[in-house]
């Protein structure tokens, strides 16, 4: 079964963690979702990056599948949006998304992203994101 790689899951793979890369192996093929991808271009982006190494990230990102919102997305988003906020929870527009993709198509999600595990029913796998540096940082 595929797994759904977030933004900081998708860093470590491009810098070939071993660790991402023996999870991408065991759920081969890996896909992003649309908010990963452009997530992931723009922080490359705002991080003022070379335009040679913007050419790169986009031919990267460019050889995964890239997950398609449907209607059932946009429902699997409303329905955690608003369970998450009867619970008092809040995350990110752009992880609400992410964790709609995963539930929708029932895939494992590689994340960083600790807030996740507040997201009931999302098979998850949390990273330790030691080698990745935001932009400024």
């Amino acid at each position: 079964m595929p797994a759904l790689l977030d933004t900081g899951a998708l860093e470590l793979l491009r810098r070939r963690d071993v660790r991402v890369e023996n999870l991408v192996l065991r759920h081969y093929p890996p896909v992003l979702c649309p908010h990963v991808a452009g997530e992931y271009i723009h922080c490359q982006l705002k991080a003022r990056v070379s335009k040679a190494a913007i050419v790169q990230a986009r031919t990267f990102v460019a050889a995964f599948e890239v997950l398609a919102p449907t209607a059932r997305t946009a429902d699997v988003y409303a329905d955690l949006c608003d369970l998450l906020a009867a619970r008092d929870i809040t995350l990110s527009d752009a992880a609400y998304w992410i964790a709609a993709h995963a539930l929708e198509h029932r895939l494992l999600l590689l994340t960083t992203d600790r807030g996740f595990r507040q997201v009931p029913d999302l098979k998850l796998h949390l990273l330790h994101p030691r080698f990745i540096r935001t932009a400024g940082a």
